[in-house]
């Protein structure tokens, strides 16, 4: 037999003789014992059941309370509590130890009032680091056929509603307008997201004609590479421009302003001129400040033997549509 140990604590000495009668109309077959003190009084007794039906009984005598297991900050008077403790040295009818014996206390307090959730009816969207707003519009409503009162939406997501034309959604009569406002969630979520697509299709044409302009730079100067074409090479060149020739990222030279590079592309020593440079398809654009790209060619055009392709990486940095430093990777 499992026996439980129930102690109900009684904080107001006017409670006593109600819930003592509580206690009694639940009739318990044991014997109570009613301890007095100077603050309160206690009941206690032994039962072979958890006797949970006096809960109820004392819930019934109490209609402005409730049980709660949780005390929380700024607590409530506790008007009294009822405590239930098994031991952990019971069996089960087969010899084994109880799994989870019961040891809990519920303390029974005013009932909490319903506190009227205040919301924002504008609710932010981020679209990447974008912010954007959307509203929520509810109006009073009324079930022609019940007369029930209650809520609902208007069809009207992207502006704060002022226009009595709007439509509204007849769909579902919410009880309060917290409710619609959380319904309001999967109504304008097909919304949001269409409007995301076109962001990203608004986002991608920006990005497109942000990058025309340094895009056109970068195949000017490969094109008039292939030409030998000095003027188009120098065309698009910061006055303050550099170019740097690493070899396994090392420093291998470096020309300081157009007139060094010039120089260089004049003289013998020069390997950027009629290689015949292919562009390969994939750039590395981290605009507005630098595009990378990589190039493929034959080492001697000439030569139909040597079909090796090579390759090199330049690195094209740019300032106010002007190249500022290439640097050649090999």
């Amino acid at each position: 037999m499992i026996e439980t140990q129930i102690s109900i604590l009684i904080n107001r000495k006017s409670d006593i003789e109600l819930t003592k009668n509580c206690v009694i109309n639940s009739k318990i077959q044991f014997p109570i014992f009613i301890c007095e003190y100077e603050e309160n009084f206690a009941l206690n007794f032994t039962s072979d059941y958890e006797e949970w039906e006096l809960d109820k009984a004392i819930l019934n005598c109490f209609t402005d309370y409730e049980f709660t297991e949780n005390l929380k900050k700024g607590r409530k008077e506790i008007r009294l509590q009822i405590s239930r403790y098994q031991s952990e040295l019971y069996t089960d009818g087969w010899g084994r130890p109880l799994e989870n014996p019961l040891n809990e206390t519920k303390y029974l307090v005013k009932k909490s009032k319903n506190k009227l959730t205040r919301f924002n009816p504008r609710i932010t969207v981020l679209f990447e680091d974008k912010e954007q707003s959307y509203y929520v519009n509810i109006v009073d409503g009324v079930n022609k056929n019940t007369d029930e009162k209650g809520f609902l939406l208007l069809n009207e997501f992207r502006n704060k509603d002022t226009n009595d034309k709007s439509e509204i959604l007849k769909d579902r009569l919410y009880k309060t307008p917290l409710e619609a406002f959380h319904y309001a969630h999967n109504r304008m979520e097909s919304i949001v997201n269409n409007d995301f697509e076109e962001y990203l299709k608004n986002k991608k044409k920006e990005i497109r004609k942000r990058q025309r302009i340094p895009r056109k730079r970068v195949r000017d100067f490969i094109n008039s590479c292939n030409e030998n074409d000095l003027d188009g090479i120098l065309k698009n060149l910061d006055k303050n421009f550099i170019f740097k020739k690493n070899v396994k990222w090392k420093t291998e030279s470096e020309f300081n302003g157009i007139e060094e590079f010039k120089k260089y592309i004049e003289s013998k020593d020069q390997n950027l001129c009629c290689i015949g440079f292919k562009i390969r398809s994939s750039w590395n654009i981290n605009l507005p400040f630098s595009i990378t790209i990589g190039v493929k060619y034959f080492p001697d055009s000439t030569n139909k033997d040597n079909i090796t392709l090579k390759y090199r990486q330049y690195i094209f940095e740019f300032k106010d549509d002007k190249i500022i430093r290439i640097t050649e990777e090999k």
